[in-house]
């Protein structure tokens, strides 16, 4: 593998924690230049061989720092992606990391905002109440009196994820023929995880989704929304409102002030609802410590750098899909499925049927009170992944969020059950979907759509017949496997073109052997050998040739065979090794 050298420390380091937590296969599959063969590979000690291998993912993550355990956090929202047991182990990571300077906060605060501290604020809490992996929180006062809090990017982390991003997509690129063996598309995934991490860099990004949300429930009575000052707000210093009130994993807490937990849970759950049927944008991350309990009727929502977007298509194949599943049709369901591209041809479409009929029964009798979100959700995802079916992240981060959303409620109240959701789930349908406001609204945009369609005809049927006129029509065949195809014809003609020239080698040295003259000239007789020397030699390469290719992912075999050889010709020369 090709790196930078400027990240070669990096890759050194990379490569002590895989080795030492018993990945050193990864380290030979990389095969980094000037590290893989430098570091000795060890045997883990006794207490990471008793690990999980799950555990031991969770530990190489947090041993390499702040980019990977953000990763990790990102990954554990993708339950289409991993096993239950690795998604249980990445969401126990925790992004806290030891405290930067204040004095440096300082600095880096007046200097992206042009302003002093001593000029904005009236107290300002030298001691950070929380340091994550990108920034650092402070308490500050304003001059007129109001609670912020403040907070500050880490001095030169951007450059610092920017270098770990671009280790990461080197080795993604590198374990790119690994795909197909573990079904997760390495160098997507690394795609994701730099966009979302560029946004989260960004507190220009989170003050725009905290505007967002406060435009969306000002008239809520249910749900607070702290101020940003955009004043004072940059892409590395953010000041927001400071909300006054218990965070919703302090239960103990809110049970002691006499709150109603069912009543708190069944405001998370319409607001949920609120924000994915109304606005198509939610709360990417509703964990307990990012809600605070304002009052027995209202709760507040912090940290708005993870969001959730989803489109009008997405929101009808959600609502037709239930439908479907409800009335038991089958065969809707996998139309649903086929007409946003997630079934591709290479589905068993048989055993899908008959296995997705099965999950659909096994859930359909059961009690709406004893049925779990979760539950569903990760047999859905665990179903999606047997047959290698690509989720659109939009339903990723929704599926995520309504699983942590139901965690959290049964968190306050134990006897929370998927009714709940369900109703709310029913009355935003029919609010959202059957309104006579809503009907004349799609209507009115699919007649937009068909003018648009019916307008733009004539010019594609124009560009059609010019293509035909000069003809420069093409027809272009993807995902055909043609790659393969030739691939198998290439090896299977070199085999047959060295058996060939093999064939020819082997008769002609036998006639010139077999000639009544051949003692009588020196050159022949040599010649005669030289070919059945040669013959032997492209004979020992096509069977490694054909075991090379049948063996190839399993194991070296061409070094093994020449290892052989070798040994073959030691013993025949010296008759074996004293």
């Amino acid at each position: 593998m090709r790196i930078s050298y400027k990240n070669l420390k990096r890759y050194k380091d990379i490569a002590h924690i895989l080795i030492k937590y018993g990945f050193s296969f990864i380290v030979e599959k990389l095969n980094i230049s000037e590290v893989a063969y430098k570091i000795p590979i060890t045997s883990p000690s006794q207490n990471i061989k008793n690990m999980s291998t799950a555990t031991k993912i969770r530990c190489v993550i947090e041993e390499l720092g702040p980019t990977y355990i953000k990763l990790g956090q990102i990954l554990s929202t993708r339950k289409d992606l991993f096993d239950e047991d690795i998604i249980n182990e990445l969401s126990k990571l925790r992004d806290s990391v030891e405290p930067f300077d204040t004095d440096i906060a300082k600095a880096i605060f007046e200097n992206e905002t042009g302003l002093k501290i001593s000029d904005i604020f009236k107290e300002f809490n030298n001691i950070p109440i929380g340091s994550a992996s990108i920034g650092q929180v402070y308490e500050a006062k304003l001059k007129n009196n109001e609670d912020v809090i403040v907070k500050i990017q880490r001095p030169n982390i951007e450059e610092t994820i920017k270098s770990d991003i671009e280790i990461l997509k080197t080795i993604a690129l590198t374990l790119e023929d690994l795909n197909n063996d573990i079904d997760i598309d390495l160098k997507q995934v690394v795609e994701e995880f730099n966009a979302q991490l560029m946004r989260e860099l960004d507190y220009k990004f989170e003050a725009i989704n905290a505007i967002k949300f406060k435009d969306m429930f000002k008239d809520s009575n249910e749900v607070y929304i702290p101020t940003i000052y955009d004043e004072y707000s940059t892409g590395k210093v953010l000041v927001m409102e400071k909300i006054i009130g218990v965070k919703l994993s302090d239960i103990s807490k809110i049970e002691e002030l006499g709150w109603d937990t069912n009543n708190i849970a069944q405001i998370g759950v319409r607001s949920l609802f609120k924000q994915i049927f109304e606005y198509g944008f939610f709360h990417g991350d509703p964990h307990p410590g990012n809600i605070f309990v304002v009052s027995n009727n209202c709760i507040a929502y912090i940290d708005f750098g993870m969001v959730g977007i989803i489109d009008n298509k997405m929101l009808n194949f959600l609502n037709n899909i239930v439908i479907a599943i409800g009335k038991r049709n089958i065969d809707r369901v996998i139309h649903l499925l086929m007409d946003i591209n997630i079934l591709n041809s290479d589905v068993d479409m048989s055993s899908f049927r008959q296995d997705l009929l099965y999950l659909m029964h096994y859930y359909y009798d059961v009690p709406i009170e004893n049925l779990s979100i979760s539950n569903i959700l990760n047999e859905m995802f665990r179903f999606f992944r047997t047959y290698k079916i690509a989720i659109p992240s939009q339903l990723t981060m929704l599926s995520k969020t309504i699983i942590t959303l139901e965690g959290t409620a049964r968190g306050l109240n134990s006897s929370f059950s998927i009714a709940s959701v369900a109703e709310e789930f029913i009355k935003y349908y029919y609010i959202n979907q059957l309104s006579i406001d809503k009907m004349l609204i799609r209507a009115k945009d699919n007649v937009e759509e068909i003018c648009l369609d019916i307008k733009s005809i004539p010019k594609q049927l124009k560009t059609i017949l010019r293509n035909l006129e000069h003809n420069n029509l093409r027809i272009q065949m993807d995902d055909v496997k043609f790659t393969s195809l030739e691939r198998c014809i290439t090896d299977v003609t070199t085999n047959i073109s060295l058996s060939l020239v093999l064939a020819s080698i082997i008769v002609g040295s036998s006639l010139i052997i077999s000639s009544q003259n051949i003692n009588q000239n020196i050159g022949i007789k040599l010649m005669a050998i030289i070919g059945f020397f040669i013959s032997f030699i492209i004979g020992i390469l096509l069977v490694i040739k054909i075991f090379r290719s049948q063996y190839k992912n399993k194991f070296n075999f061409e070094v093994y065979i020449y290892k052989i050889l070798i040994k073959f010709f030691i013993v025949r020369k010296f008759g074996g090794i004293k």
